[in-house]
């Protein structure tokens, strides 16, 4: 067999598929643990897999099937990596379990067995609740060691696993486990856009009574209906900040989300299966129109297959009638009102007429896979213990913003990259607490004001030190390098456009019932804060620019709700005098300040990164890093806390 490493994505689906197609044929729970787990030590490359699964009641974990294990083994939730995995929600890579305090020994000490390298995936089900783990063990290649690649295809049997599992518990009926397991595949791609898993298997059923319609064999109908769900498959390699942005995309951002048809149609045009190569069809032509305005060819009428035009139809109808991060649901009336305009234009005349002959069929189908919004009740409540980070660099770079935290919708930290992430939500800011004065932090507030000033209702608070406040008003907004918006009104009032609030050092400051900020000294070139932000009596520490973390380390030992520091790390360590003369760290200076800090229970998150230097500074992160786990956070990425 192929070493994982070497295998491309086409011979990756298709190994997936193998275990997939065994999966779905097993009726036995303990025989579907047995295929997944042999599926990511595949995948991988590794010595030994283990299917970890979380039993709540008990609040343990156990697997029955690992290889090299013959019995039932049952652990506290929270024991070793595994179980900080699922506690935690996190992805680990480790090279050595026995550098790492967390690593239960107690488990090789039982099985006989020797653990080196390690990497665990918590696994996630539909409401986005942790039901197990993913682990394999000992990398049977040169190094003997795991790497990003590796992850990537654990992520994959993760995903798949999760679904398996969840399906297997419920019902041991063949038919359940083998319709999750087809629509996951088009489910990933819609996971990430941020849209229900229920949407492929609306389009799929869509797909169906169209193609019986149209006069395909029940056999010709169902692959179509197997294969339509994954129409969208190749977002997988579209970015996130353009996949699930709000509002409408650019020409350059259109362009690449374009890509998505031809991604897909590459990533499984050349099995030979016929599922696949019908799903490359669907994907490659379901943008395509009728009258040769569509894209990735631009092709026209019966040129296109008439699988990418049945499917056509069917997304077009239930993304109409859905809730998008960019637009909110139709209502029947327009929706069908466009079907009939866009008949011979957009879409086949003939599918078209066929949709409503078969529109009885079709609401039946929307109303038995509506979406549960049990599932984004949870979201929410997940989503009210984090923040996202809409500037992660410590200076500007093609794709990289500088420093800026998303609180809520009106409460930012910072306002060095907001018009990018935000564009026109950017006007409903209330409130920017600044950590100091530099460019780097402040640049987008003057941009954001100056390019939806006609959109703000409210004035905009901007909160700091006093010397900060000071500095913003003498050398920023001080009609010379940009207009004085304190003298200016809003247009649809007579508030003024800003004012300004001083704060003091660690002072407790409301925003809303349940969210307090405090802001904490540090040790800058000009006079600057750091923030502990709480929600819901659980926090996070914000070191912003600094020197020292002396003051971080005091607050985040003696206050048990913090769960999680964003540190600073500007500087590589061959440029350690420059870090030290103008008040930043390097990750040798960042590590050595945290040999200070008590806790162990903390999540680490690294910003401020300078772009050009951001390899280096990586890779010395991972030489300093020590017990820690760090993530380096870039923009658009959500901090849980």
């Amino acid at each position: 067999m192929k070493h994982a490493r070497s295998l491309n994505a086409t011979e990756i689906l298709e190994l997936i598929f193998i275990y997939l197609t065994e999966v779905s044929a097993s009726r036995e729970h303990d025989d579907v643990i047995r295929i997944l787990a042999d599926m990511g030590k595949a995948l991988t490359s590794a010595d030994r897999c283990t299917v970890w699964v979380v039993n709540e009641e008990k609040k343990t974990i156990w697997t029955k099937i690992a290889h090299g294990l013959d019995e039932t083994l049952e652990l506290p939730m929270n024991s070793g990596l595994v179980g900080d995995a699922i506690v935690t929600g996190k992805k680990i890579l480790i090279e050595d379990v026995y550098e790492d305090d967390r690593f239960n020994r107690e488990v090789d000490k039982a099985t006989g067995y020797s653990t080196k390298s390690m990497m665990v995936i918590p696994m996630f089900d539909g409401d986005n609740a942790i039901i197990g783990a993913f682990q394999v063990m000992n990398h049977r290649g040169e190094k003997g060691a795991f790497d990003e690649r590796d992850m990537q295809r654990l992520m994959l049997a993760s995903t798949y696993a999760a679904e398996s599992i969840i399906s297997s518990i419920l019902t041991q009926e063949i038919e359940d486990t083998q319709r999750e397991v087809v629509f996951t595949m088009g489910a990933i791609a819609e996971s990430r856009s941020k849209e229900t898993g229920n949407h492929v298997k609306r389009v799929a059923e869509y797909s169906k009574v169209l193609a019986l319609a149209y006069g395909m064999d029940e056999d010709e109908a169902e692959l179509l209906r197997q294969a339509s769900p994954m129409h969208d498959i190749g977002k997988v390699a579209i970015p996130d900040s353009i996949l699930n942005k709000p509002g409408r995309f650019t020409a350059s951002e259109f362009d690449i989300m374009k890509r998505h048809a031809e991604l897909g149609h590459q990533m499984i045009k050349d099995s030979d299966r016929p599922l696949f190569q019908t799903a490359s069809i669907v994907a490659y032509e379901h943008h395509e129109k009728w009258n040769g305005k569509g894209y990735p060819r631009g092709i026209k009428g019966e040129d296109i297959h008439i699988y990418g035009r049945i499917t056509a139809v069917a997304d077009v109808f239930d993304a109409l009638g859905s809730d998008r991060v960019y637009k909110k649901a139709w209502n029947d009336e327009r929706i069908f009102q466009l079907f009939k305009e866009e008949k011979g234009e957009q879409f086949d005349p003939v599918l078209v007429d066929l949709f409503f002959e078969n529109l009885e069929a079709m609401l039946n189908i929307r109303e038995k896979f509506k979406d549960q919004y049990k599932e984004n009740k949870y979201q929410e409540k997940d989503s009210s213990n984090s923040i996202k980070i809409l500037g992660a660099y410590g200076t500007k770079s093609k794709n990289c913003g500088t420093s800026s935290f998303e609180l809520n919708p009106y409460n930012m930290i910072d306002g060095g990259n907001l018009l990018n992430p935000l564009e026109e939500k950017s006007a409903d800011i209330e409130n920017i607490w600044l950590t100091h004065s530099h460019l780097d932090h402040i640049s987008d507030i003057a941009f954001m004001l100056d390019n939806y000033f006609a959109m703000r209702n409210k004035t905009l608070n901007i909160i700091g030190l006093p010397q900060t406040i000071s500095a913003i008003k003498k050398h920023f907004f001080n009609d010379l390098i940009w207009p004085d918006f304190e003298k200016i009104n809003l247009i649809k009032s007579d508030k003024k456009v800003v004012s300004y609030t001083e704060i003091e050092f660690d002072k407790t400051y409301t925003i809303n019932e349940n969210e307090n900020i405090r802001p904490f000294k540090t040790e800058h070139t000009v006079p600057s804060c750091g923030y502990v932000y709480k929600k819901n009596n659980n926090g996070i520490i914000i070191s912003a620019d600094t020197r020292s973390l002396k003051e971080l380390i005091k607050i985040v030992d003696n206050d048990k709700e913090i769960k999680s520091m964003v540190i600073e790390c500007s500087f590589p360590i061959d440029m350690e005098k420059l870090a030290k003369e103008s008040k930043h760290l390097t990750a040798k200076l960042l590590f050595r300040e945290l040999e200070n800090l008590k806790r162990d229970d903390i999540a680490l998150y690294i910003n401020h990164i300078k772009p050009s230097y951001l390899e280096i500074i990586t890779r010395e992160i991972g030489q300093f890093r020590g017990k820690y786990n760090p993530i380096i956070l870039k923009d658009s990425d959500i901090i849980n806390f």
